[in-house]
Parts: structure tokens; sequence; C-alpha cells
């Protein structure tokens, strides 16, 4: 439209100026008769005196000077439309007060070269315009590759980092784009770095936390739990079961954070003794919280009493024969007795005290060497079928004055393996002893070994008195002894289990006890054909 403002406005010009130009003609001459030969040689020319048209007549003229004669148009210059498929551009110059009759110019000129240099120029904007829209598109493209695609991709970058994944960008340029892919690709790296350390650092304390024998705690001023390791967890469980204890425990919390104040004391659940241990955790005026340590101190209590109830028994198990031994010598010494046959009596029973005593203590240093794991063990292949040759020996003699019949099932081909042979021969005796005591006359007593691919598997199965079922879980336990009353012969003094026990264990094998009340009792006993130490 500029362009062709532009143009409009120059053919105006061009226009006016020659209009004047014929004006000053017109003017000039005082006779309009004699200017025919003179405005006839004009182009785009006609003349209009007294209603008639002067002009070369072309069919241009006379259609141009039609659409004037019917009204279209206004003012001096216009542009008269499809005249004969051209447009024109009209200049009417009205001179009819310098005559007498009316008068006037009309000049005209076409716009059809106007228009097709108009038609021209807009097809080469178009497509100027089109070529243009293909250099922006391209370019935008270009700008998107280089710029908003790495941007798009550093914020999907960004939201990969924030769900745990940390992926390294590729840098496809050294402009700013690529300085910022450069710092996110090392911000990503030092996240990463650094969560694997505080994962790492994490998982060891979790793992630390977690092998602990002692229930690790975090309660807040409130005394409600934000942390707590496995062991932990399960004391807390404990507790929280036992209203009345809970109650208590959780006041002690709070009352722990207002005093800022550590504290001791212990507490009884179900069997087990827990010692709670309260720290408070401080900074400056500002308490956090309370650290609580659990410790189950249940083995430890049970350990105490042991000790004291075995420091009891051994007293009251040397008490016994050492008052028998005092008082029978103070008799003979003071010739209390002097029957020659009460002497020997009273002489044999100070020896079988005697016996007692030295047995007991014999059983009390082998206990203690058990203990302390400083006993020799000579653990080494063997020959199991000697040692029950030697127990078949030993004992047949004696069970068949009882009246009891003994029996030993076993293969003896092949029955070689890793034990200690005296400590082996010490078991099955004791085993033995405490079967002769606890039957009767008729009752069988009999050893039966069977193998599998790693173990030799040794039952000493006895039809005596049997034990019952509130004494089989103690029977093992030291100094713990059965009715005595069912045994025959002397009392033993209730070491003897304990100490097979714990031989057995050394041997890395163990013992069961299968027993019914009135029907006897079965010892099954596992060794491993292979020792290993532990």
């Amino acid at each position: 439209m500029y362009f062709r403002n532009y143009v409009l406005n120059s053919t105006e010009t061009l226009l006016n100026e020659e209009i004047s130009r014929l004006e000053e003609i017109v003017l000039a001459e005082h006779d309009i008769e004699d200017m025919d030969s003179v405005l006839l040689r004009e182009d785009n020319l006609i003349f209009y005196t007294e209603g008639r048209m002067i002009s070369h007549q072309s069919a241009a003229d006379e259609a141009i000077y039609q659409r004037i004669m019917d009204g279209e148009g206004t003012g001096t210059t216009f542009i008269l439309e499809d005249v004969y498929n051209h447009d024109y551009m009209v200049k009417v110059s009205n001179l009819s007060s310098y005559f007498d009759s009316d008068v006037a110019l009309i000049k005209y000129r076409d716009l059809e070269d106007i228009n097709q240099s108009m038609r021209a120029v807009t097809i080469i904007i178009i497509g100027s315009a089109f070529v243009l829209f293909l250099i922006t598109t391209s370019f935008a493209f270009f700008l998107i590759n280089r710029i908003t695609r790495p941007l798009i991709n550093l914020r999907s970058a960004a939201f990969s980092t924030a769900k745990g994944n940390y992926n390294t960008l590729e840098v496809k340029s050294r402009d700013e784009i690529g300085e910022l892919t450069l710092a996110f690709n090392k911000m990503n790296n030092d996240i990463k770095h650094n969560i694997s350390e505080i994962t790492h650092e994490r998982n060891l304390r979790e793992q630390i936390f977690t092998y602990m024998n002692e229930g690790v705690l975090y309660y807040n001023g409130d005394a409600e739990l934000i942390y707590s390791n496995q062991k932990g967890h399960e004391l807390h469980e404990l507790i929280r079961q036992h209203q009345s204890e809970s109650a208590r425990f959780t006041e002690n919390i709070r009352e722990i954070a207002k005093n800022r104040e550590s504290a001791i004391e212990r507490m009884e659940m179900e069997s087990r003794h827990l010692q709670f241990s309260y720290t408070p955790v401080e900074e400056g005026d500002v308490v956090y919280g309370v650290i609580l340590l659990v410790k189950d101190i249940t083995e430890e209590v049970g350990t105490e009493k042991m000790r004291s109830e075995f420091i009891a028994n051994v007293s009251h198990e040397l008490k016994t024969p050492m008052v028998m031994l005092s008082g029978y010598s103070e008799a003979l010494l003071d010739d209390i007795v002097t029957d020659p046959a009460e002497i020997k009596e009273m002489i044999g029973i100070i020896k079988d005290e005697s016996d007692r005593m030295n047995t007991m203590v014999n059983e009390l240093i082998t206990i203690a060497r058990m203990d302390s794991r400083s006993d020799f063990f000579h653990i080494e292949k063997n020959d199991f079928g000697q040692l029950l040759d030697k127990l078949a020996s030993r004992f047949r003699h004696e069970m068949s004055d009882n009246g009891i019949k003994f029996a030993i099932n076993a293969n003896n081909d092949d029955m070689v393996f890793d034990f200690d042979y005296d400590k082996l021969s010490q078991v099955f005796t004791n085993l033995l002893d405490n079967a002769i005591r606890y039957t009767s006359e008729g009752d069988y007593i009999t050893i039966n070994v069977d193998r599998t691919e790693r173990y030799f598997v040794i039952n000493v199965t006895d039809t005596g008195t049997g034990i019952r079922t509130e004494h089989q879980k103690r029977i093992f336990e030291r100094f713990y002894k059965v009715d005595e009353s069912r045994t025959r012969g002397q009392h033993g003094t209730g070491l003897g289990l304990y100490i097979v026990k714990s031989i057995i264990h050394r041997h890395n094998g163990s013992i069961e006890l299968d027993s019914t009340f009135g029907k006897g009792t079965t010892f099954r006993i596992t060794l491993p054909k292979k020792h290993t130490e532990e």
C-alpha cells in the first residue's frame, strides 16, 4: 500500500503539472475554435465546451466522458475503475469562469502499468515473506536445538535428579548453555557423591545399631519415639504391652527431658530383666529429646543368681560330708565307740564321705576349667567301638548284679571319628551311672549307635523311672537334682550332666533329653565325624 500510494501521488502530481500547462494554453488563446488543433495533439485529453466533447474520439475517451457525465467521480481528481478492464486516474479542471460558456479540461492517465507493477511488487513481497518465513522457521528450529532443547534437557535432568537418578548430560557447545550444562553435571556429580557418602554413613550406622545387643531409642520431649534400632523396637513393643510399666516409662522420659539429668533404672517384664540408661540430648538451653539405651540383662541376672546358688549349693554339698567327717572323727578320738565292728563301720563312712568330697572337688575343678576353656581336649581320630567294648566290660558285671539287662547295638565297622577318648569315656560313664541309679531289677539299658553322612548319633536309653516334665528343662543345670528318693545307691552331686553337656558342646555336638515319667529316659548325643575348631 505504501508503494501504491507513492505511485498514485506521483501520477497525480504529473497530471497536475500537465493540466496546469494545458490551462495556460487554453487561457492564452481567445478563440476556443482555434484550440481544437492544438489540444487534439495531446494524448489522454478531453476538452469539453458547450455540451460537446472534443478529443481523439477513442473508445477510452468516450467511456471516461460518459461515466463523468453519469456523475461518477467526485472532486477534481478521482479514479475510474474497470474502464475496459483498466483503471484511470482522471483530473478535471473547470475553466467556465474564464469564458462565456461551460469549458473544462479532462486529463487522464492509465493506471494499468502501475497495477502491474504493484502486482509484481506484491508477488515479490509475498515471495520474500515466504522466504523470510522459511528462514525464520529454520532459525527457530536452530534456536530450539541450540538453546531450547538443551534447556529442556536440563529441566528433565533436574527432575530426574530430584527423583534420585543422576544422569550426566552431553556438552554440545562452549557457549553459555554449554557452561551451564558443565556446571549442572558437576553439581549432579557432587550431589551423587554426597548422597552416596550420606547413604553409606547411614547404612553403616544402621548396621552398627542393628547388630548391637542393646536397644537404642530416641524420644522427643513429649516421649514420642523418633528412632529405634531393631533391638530397641522389639523392647519398645514389649514395654507398650505392659500398661503400668509403659506409663512409668513415659513419665521417666518426660522427667529426664525436664530435669536434664541422666538416670539408670531396671525393670522386670515377662521374666526379662531390662536396664534403662536415659541421657538427655541438649544444646545450650534447648532440649531436643532423650536417648535411651536399653540392655537386656536377663542373662547377667541369671548368672548372678546362678553364682549365688552355686556358692550356696557348694556350701551345702560340702557341709554335710564335713559335718559327718567331723562327728565320726570326734567319736573315734573320744573313744565313744569301742566296738570294733562299729569302729570299722564309722571308718567306712568317713572313707565314703571323703571319696564323695574328693569327687565333688574334682568335678568342680573340671567345671572351672571348662568354663575358662583352660582344660585340655585331645581330639583326634579314635575308634568308638573300642570305647563301647571297654564300657561293656566295665558295667556288665554291675548291671548283672542289679538284675539290669544291658545291650549295645552298633556296627563296629568303620566307627573311627574325631573325639577325645577320655572325655567321651567320662560322658558315657556318667550317663550309665545315672541310668543304673534310676532303674530297677528287670529294666533295660541300651546303647544304640546310628550314623549319617556327617554325624554319629548315640542313644543311651533306659526303662527306669524317667524324669518328670517340670525337671527336664533344668536337668543339665549345675547342682540340679531330681527326686533322690527314687534312686538307688549313692546320690549324685548334681554336676555330672552339666559336665556331660559341656564335653559334648566342646566336641561341636549336641545332647537332647527325651523322657517319660514311669517309662524311661533317652539321652540322644549327636557328634560330628570331623571336628573343626570354633
